[in-house]
């Protein structure tokens, strides 16, 4: 039945909704009687999607809130990859298992000289084959069978990555693909994907069960693993890491980067300390120590950091509450991962970029909540003096830890392991919102009122002295389990 308009009268409501059942298209949970329920296109109507019965549903209001610009299989698809990716690394044929149900990357073939016959779906299949001029490997292009397909462990080992996977998904709704992925068969009839393994996974995801490929017949595994790095390594500047990276690093390093990415390798913090270290004669620590200060400016000097203008070293002219030596005790210190990580740099485990962002987050909040419209040294009212209090040098020492406690155990951090990657991770957008909760509670506690008329409090707090600082918080039970809320304490 085709509605030739954009909205839908109450009957057609009605068809709908008996048509999915009166469940929620997103996650299929029934109806309650007093849900307010929307209707919205599966394939937008800015896209061609038409406004018919096969082409609306029915969203509860909590997924509605929720869905923003996506339509709604786009939604729909997003919760299931979010979901997909929980619980640690997923690869290609991870992905295949859980949209076609198995995955069984093997196919029965014959080499026919000029062409190759594939047998799949119960039928044969013909393909005129190619010879690489230099290398005289044979080679076809095929669309292939998804469940027949499985992920090269030898020559692309890495997991897949949510951000790219969910990029070029979006991508694929509105583009067509430009070049196929490209494959092995090996020496057992395995067919194995090692180049454009997020291309198709994107596709997959969609629900395609077919993928365009090019595909070598039987190569010598070596020598393409070798031309496969060759391709990834010598050129990886443009590849493997952005042109922003790469400016990034030399303005942050000067000569030393520019010499550092001119040699063979992969790029990574641990590497470049030894680059410091042999060819500059720099000490362990002198290396190492260069890049910690360079990481740490860059998250000053980052213009988003709304932290950054109360330090003295960034406004000299008027007093301030923190200095660049006090950062790097206490956030600097506690939350971030210490230079250097093994991580190649852009690589799957390579979640520095998250961690800076993640922590300017998190000093935006402070800034917001315990500094704006309160820090004015020239009035210096009740308000500044409070700031005064939860700013001081002891006191920022023991609340940064004690804030780093309450986030850990929030995100259910409990191994040493995931405790010293505090931010060294994705973290959703959702969570900053506990976190400002956490912030607030925390600078609201009684301890920064300072009701003793002599003063003795406030200099306690100001004392550069960590212990004192954190025996006064638990007297005065400004505690992980108080800003938690825990109804026991």
């Amino acid at each position: 039945m085709s509605i030739e308009k954009r909205q839908i009268t109450e009957q057609e409501k009605a068809m709908v909704l008996s048509h999915h059942g009166n469940r929620c298209f997103i996650d299929g949970a029934p109806f309650e009687d007093d849900e307010v329920i929307d209707f919205h296109h599966i394939k937008p109507y800015s896209r061609g999607g038409q406004t018919n019965i096969d082409n609306i549903a029915p969203v509860c209001k909590k997924h509605h809130s929720r869905i923003g610009t996506m339509s709604l299989q786009e939604y729909k698809d997003k919760i299931e990859l979010d979901r997909f990716f929980e619980g640690g690394p997923k690869y290609l044929d991870d992905l295949i298992k859980e949209k076609c149900g198995r995955c069984e990357p093997k196919i029965k073939y014959e080499d026919k000289g000029d062409h190759i016959t594939l047998y799949f779906d119960d039928s044969a299949h013909n393909f005129p084959l190619y010879e690489c001029p230099i290398k005289k490997w044979k080679y076809f292009y095929a669309k292939l069978p998804v469940v027949n397909i499985g992920n090269d462990k030898d020559l692309q080992p890495r997991a897949l990555r949510v951000v790219s996977l969910w990029g070029l998904y979006r991508h694929f709704q509105l583009n067509t693909q430009l070049s196929p992925s490209i494959c092995r068969i090996d020496e057992n009839g395995g067919l194995l994907l090692f180049d454009g393994q997020h291309k198709a996974a994107a596709q997959i995801w969609s629900g395609q069960k077919y993928i365009e490929c090019k595909v070598y017949l039987t190569p010598d595994s070596r020598i393409l693993k070798e031309t496969n790095l060759e391709a990834h390594g010598s050129f990886r500047q443009m590849s493997f890491y952005s042109h922003e990276l790469m400016k990034k690093y030399a303005d942050l390093f000067g000569e030393d980067w520019n010499e550092y990415i001119k040699t063979e390798g992969a790029k990574s913090e641990i590497e470049f300390m030894s680059f410091l270290m042999v060819s500059k004669n720099h000490s362990k620590a002198q290396a190492k120590n260069e890049i910690a200060l360079a990481m740490y400016n860059e998250i000053i000097d980052d213009p988003d950091n709304k932290l950054s203008k109360y330090l003295s070293e960034k406004s000299r002219g008027r007093q301030q509450p923190l200095t660049f030596a006090r950062l790097k005790k206490t956030f600097f210190q506690y939350m971030l991962v210490p230079p250097p990580t093994e991580c190649e740099f852009e690589s799957d485990e390579d979640f520095r970029k998250d961690e800076k962002r993640n922590l300017i987050r998190l000093m935006n909040i402070v800034a917001e909540e315990g500094l704006d419209d309160k820090w004015d040294p020239e009035k210096n009212n009740s308000m500044h003096k409070r700031a005064e209090r939860i700013f001081g040098a002891g006191s920022i020492r023991a609340w940064v830890i004690l804030l780093t406690n309450v986030i850990n155990t929030h995100l259910r951090h409990y191994t040493d392991e995931q405790r010293a990657q505090f931010f060294f991770r994705k973290i959703p957008d959702a969570e900053f919102n506990y976190f400002k909760q956490f912030v607030q509670k925390l600078f609201t506690h009684k301890i920064w009122d300072d009701p003793d008329p002599a003063g003795e409090l406030s200099a306690r707090l100001a004392k550069d002295d960590i212990e004192t600082a954190r025996a006064l918080f638990e007297e005065k039970g400004l505690t992980v389990d108080w800003i938690l809320g825990n109804p026991e304490v």
